[in-house]
C-alpha cells in the first residue's frame, strides 16, 4: 500500500494537474478570441505582417514592380463602400487625368465582420488591383492604423516613389492644380517635404462626451504639434520609410493627422505651407473656376462629384 504520505503526495499530484489543465484551457480560449479580433472571416492567403502586427488580407505585392510613379494617392475607404471607389475611379482618382504624369491609386482598408462584404471586396480587387487590405476591424478610431498600413506598404513595396497624397474619400480634388502648383514636376523632387492644410495651436478635447475627447491619461499636453488636416496633405516618397522606421517612438494615437503631426514632430520635419489658399476643409459650393484654383474641397458625395466633373475638366482647360 501507498501509506498516508503516499496517498498526500498523489492527491497533491492531482490537484496541482487539475489547475494546470484549468489553465492552459482558459489561455487556449484567450488565444482564440484574440487572433479573431485580426484574422479575416474569409480565407485569404496572408502577406507580410507590418509592424503592428496585422497581416495583409490583400496586399497588391507586384503594383508598384517596374518604374514607380511620381504620385501615389492613398485613399482610405471602408469595406463596404464599393459605390464611392468606383465614382473616385472615374473621376479624380483616375490614374491617366493628368497629361506626362504616371499616378497610381491605392484604397486603404481595414476589415469588415461581414462575410459578404469580404467576399465582394475580394472579387472587387481582382479586378481593379488598388487595394489592400489589414485584419483590424475597419472603424474611424483604426483611421490611423489605415494609414501606417498604407505608409508601410509604401516604403517596402514603393519606396522609390516621388511623392504621396493621402486623401479621404469624401473629397473633391484637383490634381492638375497640385501637379501645376505644389508638385512642379520640372524642377527636381522635393525631400523630406510635407504640406496641407496646416493646423497649428490645436488643443485636446477634454470634454468627455466630445467625438474627439482625449484624457490626459492618452495625451497630456495642452496642444498639439502643428499637423495637417487628415482630409488631404501630401508628402515626398521618402518620408513614408522614416516614419515607419521611428513609428514605435511615437505612441499609437487614434486620430491620424494629428499622429502624422506627431511622428513629424519627432523627425524633424517642418511642414511646408502652401503659398496659395488652396486646401479648403469645409464645404463651398461648386463653383467652376473657383474649383478649378484649389486643390482640395471637403464633403462631396459621390453623385455630386459625377455630376460635376465633365465640367469641371472644362473648366481646368480655360480657367488656369
Amino acid at each position: 500500500s501507498l501509506g498516508k504520505s503516499g496517498c498526500l503526495n498523489v492527491i497533491n499530484c492531482v490537484c496541482a494537474a487539475s489547475w494546470l489543465l484549468v489553465f492552459l484551457i482558459a489561455y487556449l480560449s484567450y488565444l482564440k478570441t484574440e487572433n479573431k479580433k485580426n484574422v479575416s472571416l474569409i480565407t485569404l492567403k496572408p502577406g507580410l505582417p507590418n509592424p503592428l502586427h496585422h497581416y495583409y488580407l490583400i496586399e497588391e505585392t507586384t503594383k508598384c514592380a517596374g518604374n514607380p510613379p511620381y504620385l501615389l494617392l492613398m485613399i482610405p475607404s471602408r469595406p463596404q463602400d464599393a459605390l464611392i471607389r468606383d465614382t473616385l475611379r472615374r473621376t479624380w482618382a483616375n490614374e491617366s487625368l493628368v497629361e506626362g504624369i504616371s499616378t497610381m491609386r491605392l484604397f486603404l482598408l481595414g476589415s469588415s465582420p461581414n462575410q459578404s462584404i469580404q467576399a465582394e471586396v475580394k472579387e472587387e480587387s481582382d479586378t481593379f488591383h488598388d487595394i489592400i487590405q489589414q485584419g483590424f476591424l475597419d472603424s474611424y478610431r483604426n483611421l490611423t492604423l489605415k494609414t501606417l498600413m498604407g505608409m508601410e506598404w509604401i516604403s517596402r513595396l514603393c519606396p522609390n516613389v516621388s511623392y504621396v497624397m493621402k486623401i479621404d474619400s469624401d473629397m473633391f480634388f484637383n490634381p492638375w492644380l497640385l501637379v501645376q502648383r505644389i508638385l512642379q514636376p520640372e524642377k527636381p523632387v522635393k525631400v523630406g517635404f510635407f504640406t496641407g492644410l496646416v493646423v497649428k495651436g490645436a488643443e485636446p478635447f477634454r470634454t468627455k462626451s466630445s467625438k474627439w475627447y482625449v484624457p490626459k491619461s492618452v495625451y497630456s499636453k495642452s496642444h498639439y504639434p502643428p499637423y495637417c488636416s487628415g482630409t488631404g496633405y501630401i508628402f515626398s516618397g521618402e518620408l513614408a520609410g522614416k516614419i515607419i522606421m521611428h513609428k514605435p517612438n511615437v505612441p499609437l494615437f487614434p486620430y491620424e493627422d494629428v499622429f502624422m503631426g506627431m511622428c513629424l514632430e519627432m523627425l524633424g520635419i517642418r511642414i511646408s505651407r502652401p503659398s496659395g489658399n488652396w486646401f479648403i476643409g469645409e464645404r463651398i459650393e461648386y463653383s467652376r473656376c473657383r474649383f478649378a484654383n484649389v486643390v482640395t474641397v471637403h464633403h462631396f458625395a459621390p453623385d455630386e462629384l459625377l455630376n460635376l466633373w465633365l465640367d469641371f475638366k472644362e473648366a481646368v482647360k480655360i480657367c488656369t
